[in-house]
């Protein structure tokens, strides 16, 4: 009994200590609150697909046209470097071209240089027929005049030596003049030359027929390479050159000019022979064969190729600057000159076509009588616009003159080229 007191009291002590009220039975668990819904997302639409734009085409290039100017020898006689001696050593052969200059404008002007030029230096040693060497300024003056090209290759190439083509083409380098035809080393042979003429690629080839027998002033080893040689009166060499005319394209030539320094001097027309040749190179991609060495102007051709487009021949562009009045009687045939203009085009699509061509009749007008009649220096390659020179040409003499040379001209090259006057 005391043992069961004694557990009970035991029992009321921790009750005491632990808190006054017995743990409550556990509550119930309430009702779990209903869970709301989640709805499905809706799915979003696809997106629409932007529409891939159409490639903007390239506009397609504009046409190209350019001007191609080609005029005939330079050739200084004693009577023009006299002319245009100025003091020791010094000329100045501008006022010559002072009254052809306006009508220079091409965007390529060729020119055919017909000697050597200053081969000494400071203008030693100016000499003339038979072995030529030129005052250094007369390419000062072609300068002035427009031209911006010069063609080197001819039968007064060799005049000086090989020393003598050397300095001259130094001297062609020294003012900025390109030229085709002149080679100081074999490397420099095989450069083709091709010029890009706002946007058309131009290649040009000169040779010579001749060199008047002084091969033996050039060393062996270049006689191959200082000027191109061929033969004018066979066609054996015509395969070689269409051979560097497909070089000449291949190296990206558009347009293909061959320069030849060929024919009879003092005739009005071509050989059979140069007519074969002439059509030959055309047929193999010639587009413009310049013809020189005549002093004399020839005729002018179109020649239609049977694998499309044309080409433009000259024969003979006659003399430009040139004082021969005693050689071609009887009149002075060797002062009738021309001045050709020839437009190239290139389409849209790329394709390069010649557009039309113009001759202005040009005279180089010496006066050989002291001064009387006027001319500026003695010398002044004046054009001839409508038979007529210009107003300021008030000698009757002269413009009768002026007036044979336009008919001249026009009987040999055909009305259908003949540039009218604008006015």
């Amino acid at each position: 009994m005391k043992r069961l007191f004694t557990i009970l009291a035991a029992l009321l002590f921790l009750f005491a200590i632990h808190g006054c009220t017995a743990t409550p039975a556990s509550a119930p668990e309430p009702a779990p609150s209903p869970v709301a819904e989640t709805p499905m997302p809706t799915p979003a639409p696809p997106p629409t697909p932007e529409p891939t734009p159409e490639p903007t085409p390239e506009p397609e290039p504009d046409p190209i046209e350019i001007r191609i100017q080609f005029a005939g020898d330079i050739l200084l006689h004693r009577g023009p470097i006299d002319a245009a001696s100025t003091g020791a050593n010094t000329y100045d052969f501008r006022p010559f071209l002072r009254d052809i200059k306006p009508f220079i404008d091409g965007d390529l002007a060729i020119v055919n240089m017909e000697t050597p030029v200053d081969v000494l230096g400071e203008n030693r040693d100016i000499t003339t027929f038979p072995l030529f060497n030129a005052p250094f300024e007369i390419l000062e003056a072609l300068q002035y005049a427009g031209f911006n090209h010069l063609i080197a290759a001819n039968n007064h190439s060799f005049d000086r030596g090989f020393d003598g083509l050397f300095a001259t083409v130094r001297n062609f380098e020294r003012v900025g003049l390109a030229f085709t035809g002149m080679y100081v080393d074999e490397a420099a042979f095989h450069v083709p030359t091709i010029l890009n003429v706002n946007g058309i690629q131009v290649g040009i080839i000169a040779y010579t027929d001749s060199v008047n027998g002084l091969e033996s002033l050039v060393p062996a080893e270049m006689r191959p390479f200082a000027v191109r040689r061929f033969r004018s009166d066979v066609m054996d060499d015509v395969p070689a050159m269409a051979e560097d005319i497909a070089n000449l394209r291949a190296a990206g030539a558009e347009v293909v000019i061959v320069s030849l320094h060929w024919g009879a001097e003092y005739v009005d027309a071509p050989t059979e022979m140069q007519r074969q040749i002439a059509r030959a190179l055309s047929d193999v991609g010639a587009d413009v064969i310049m013809g020189n060495h005549a002093h004399v102007i020839q005729p002018i051709e179109w020649r239609q190729r049977e694998s499309g487009g044309r080409s433009l021949i000259i024969y003979s562009l006659g003399n430009f600057l040139a004082d021969q009045t005693r050689l071609s009687p009887p009149i002075a045939r060797t002062q009738f000159g021309k001045l050709v203009s020839l437009q190239v085009v290139k389409e849209s699509d790329g394709t390069v076509r010649l557009g039309g061509c113009e001759v202005l009749p040009t005279l180089c007008m010496r006066d050989t009588s002291g001064g009387t009649l006027g001319i500026v220096n003695g010398i002044s390659v004046m054009p001839l616009i409508g038979g007529e020179l210009p107003e300021f040409v008030t000698n009757e003499y002269l413009r009768d003159w002026g007036r044979r040379a336009y008919e001249h001209v026009v009987r040999i090259v055909g009305e259908e080229f003949i540039a009218r006057p604008t006015s």
